[in-house]
């Protein structure tokens, strides 16, 4: 072997162990980083968890002490125990399963018609035009004040809360979805029609993507909605549902069997949220910047 291809091959070697090196280096600054990313990331869930905690402690103290009436609050170990008792109860599912049953009825429908609504009236002045005083309308009317006309006119059963579980959660939804349709970015636009694209392929490939986190926004916000309905529907007229069942046990001053039902309320909205609000992350690249 001849000297050059002695020095040439050390030389190899050592680059191969700088290189070798420097990728070690970058990967453990990664981890490192990493590592630092999911500390910070759980601070804020360590606070909300101590903060709960402290809540339900000192709600559960102020039970003990008589510091609130029990008549109207009942204290957390209350409120656990009755919620042991009514899963194991036929009706308490019957009626977890009527209010699910509205909800969804209610919610898919204002996405059904939310969405195309709200997309088509934002990229078409003129159908805005024809679309706008109606639904600027009915969103500054209070929905509870149509319960009585909706209760008549659909009765007692699911069909009068899977209306008003659409009116509150159709508005959200189809506000964003107009939000979406302004927000577009117009320099891409103009520059698919400078390539001469039709009204059609801009709509498909810049509005559309664009929209979509908007409308997960929309939806996210029409979930609370929806959820509020439901109840105040089942509270209003009802012959079933978590709503009813409220009513049931504040009419027999079961408040701890009350305090259940408002807190499956509140875990379902939590829930699904939360799962909604994973999704949005997911696609909140997809929004439109604007400097």
């Amino acid at each position: 072997m001849s000297l050059l291809s002695k020095v040439l091959k050390i030389r190899r070697r050592e680059s191969n162990h700088m290189t070798k090196s420097a990728t070690q280096f970058v990967e453990s600054g990664i981890k490192l980083n990493k590592e630092k990313k999911v500390k910070k990331d759980r601070r804020p869930l360590i606070i909300s968890i101590t903060s709960v905690t402290l809540f339900l402690l000192l709600w559960e103290i102020a039970s003990r002490n008589a510091w609130i009436n029990p008549l109207f609050i009942s204290s957390p170990i209350e409120i656990l125990q009755a919620s042991v008792y009514m899963v194991q109860e036929a009706s308490f599912w019957d009626n977890l399963k009527v209010s699910g049953y509205e909800f969804l009825a209610g919610f898919a429908l204002a996405i059904l018609v939310g969405i195309p609504i709200g997309v088509f009236s934002g990229w078409n002045k003129y159908f805005n035009a024809i679309v706008n005083p109606f639904i600027s309308g009915l969103y500054v009317t209070p929905k509870v004040a149509l319960l009585p006309v909706i209760v008549i006119a659909f009765g007692i059963g699911p069909a009068s809360k899977i209306v008003i579980v659409f009116l509150m959660a159709f508005f959200p939804i189809v506000m964003s979805a107009q939000k979406a349709m302004v927000t577009l970015d117009q320099n891409l636009i103009k520059a698919a029609r400078t390539f001469n694209a039709s009204e059609f392929q801009i709509f498909k490939t810049i509005a559309l993507p664009s929209t979509v986190p908007f409308l997960l926004n929309g939806i996210r916000l029409g979930i609370g909605q929806g959820l509020i309905a439901v109840v105040v529907g089942e509270l209003f007229a009802s012959t079933a549902g978590i709503g009813y069942q409220l009513t049931s046990n504040g009419q027999n001053l079961q408040t701890d069997r009350m305090f259940v039902g408002v807190l499956i309320i509140t875990i379902t909205g939590l829930i699904l949220t939360f799962l909604l609000g994973l999704i949005e992350k997911r696609f909140s690249s997809w929004k439109p910047e604007h400097k």
